[in-house]
């Protein structure tokens, strides 16, 4: 797959009908001076022969600035000008036929409203998607508004890149923060400006700053599961499957009662409700033992991994977990990633969960941390709240299961990436 994910941060739309008489070639290189990166030229009201002759002297442009050439839906302009790719909307010509004509070698964007759209376009060979409408636009009237919700869904559905399209301006773009998006789409927020080089370079100011930018942060204060190891499945219903393999019979939701314990917490209640009498220190070693059986055999991605390795330079990286340590040690060392680390705390150190803000700022206190420049990564609803009370910068990572928690999290979250398409 084409490495697209820097171009696409601010991707300009021609539309010359705004330009009041000024030369598109001239204000298509305003925008690429100011900080365009990718350049699709839609000029709807053209003939094909006119529309050939502006594509030629544009891309000359680009091919000057080393910016990707998109031509909108015209195969045949497409073709004739040899652009570096092509954007095709639902009603256009389907996506597949289209990678068909253009090869393997050429960009292919689509236009996507749903997360069905998004992955079947995908499958018909695009290499990233154009979704919106997101705020109402006069160049579009009749298209669907996409809610930020939808859009952060759409982009964790698919593996291309995704830009956001459709009455984006310096007004509202900070909105699209957390949306997991690589860029934005944008017509007259540049080509309507009289000052078209510093409305481009306003624009691109706002994208980097809702983009999560490793360099604004000294230390990072990073959780396990979930955010680096995809354990989440098996701790939904470890108490319930634990007891069961002791032939106990469960007395209502145990594994919702205890979702936000820590393991010594755990034990401490199952002993209460199950084995009344014993010692608890002893059932947690049994508890213990039974998950490390299951948990240690977990792997990390190779996305976290590779960002880890990546924070690493020129950070301090500290594990902040409510998993006891014996097994996130072992787990930790198994995926090679235990002396990548310049401190690994437990919430039992702190006795509280996770929910509390209270572990976070005794650790960054204790770790003499900046708070302004500690960034706290993780992915339960509930963490992340927590750390959002902390006073740190929370960046949420995205996940099968929080993404369908959007709405709440977002309210937590000062930054949200995926760990494998965090850049």
């Amino acid at each position: 797959m084409k490495d697209l994910k820097s171009k696409l941060k601010l991707y300009a739309v021609t539309d010359s009908s705004w330009l009041n008489g000024r030369r598109l070639r001239d204000a298509v290189e305003e925008a690429i001076i100011g900080g365009a990166t990718m350049i699709q030229l839609r000029e709807k009201e053209l003939n094909d022969s006119d529309f050939i002759k502006l594509g030629l002297e544009i891309k000359e442009v680009c091919r000057k600035y080393n910016i990707p050439f998109i031509i909108n839906d015209n195969v045949k302009v497409f073709k004739a000008v040899d652009a570096d790719g092509i954007h095709v909307g639902q009603s256009d010509m389907r996506a597949d036929l289209v990678r068909e004509i253009i090869g393997e070698d050429k960009i292919l964007g689509v236009s996507a409203e749903t997360v069905e759209e998004a992955i079947i376009a995908e499958k018909m060979g695009a290499d990233y998607l154009g979704v919106g409408t997101i705020f109402n636009t006069s160049t579009k009237l009749d298209a669907i508004t996409v809610s930020k919700e939808e859009l952060a869904h759409i982009s964790y559905a698919v593996n291309i890149p995704v830009v956001a399209i459709g009455g984006i301006t310096n007004d509202n773009i900070m909105e699209l923060k957390n949306t997991l998006i690589k860029g934005v789409s944008v017509v007259s927020a540049i080509f309507a400006k009289k000052d078209i080089k510093n409305a481009s370079k306003a624009l691109l100011d706002n994208v980097n700053k809702y983009r999560f930018n490793p360099l604004d942060f000294d230390s990072f204060i990073i959780d396990y599961d979930g955010t680096l190891l995809n354990s989440l499945d098996m701790w939904d219903d470890v108490c319930s499957r634990f007891l069961k393999s002791k032939g106990k019979n469960i007395i209502g939701d145990v594994d919702k009662e205890t979702k936000c314990m820590t393991n010594d917490e755990a034990a401490l209640y199952i002993r209460d409700k199950y084995f009344s009498g014993m010692d608890v220190s002893k059932l947690l070693d049994m508890l213990n033992v039974f998950i490390k059986n299951e948990y240690t055999n977990i792997i990390v991605s190779d996305g976290a991994k590779a960002f880890l390795k990546e924070m690493k330079k020129g950070h301090k990286l500290y594990l902040y977990t409510a998993t006891s340590s014996l097994l996130v040690n072992d787990s930790l060392k198994k995926n090679g990633i235990y002396d990548i680390f310049d401190g690994i705390y437990t919430s039992t150190n702190f006795n509280v969960s996770k929910v509390e803000g209270l572990g976070y700022k005794k650790l960054i206190n204790d770790l003499g941390l900046n708070p302004l420049k500690t960034i706290i990564l993780e992915d339960a609803p509930h963490a992340l709240k927590g750390a959002c009370e902390s006073g740190a910068i929370v960046c949420g990572v995205a996940t099968k299961k929080n993404i369908l928690k959007f709405k709440e999290i977002n309210n937590y979250m000062d930054y949200y990436i995926d760990l494998g398409w965090w850049k």
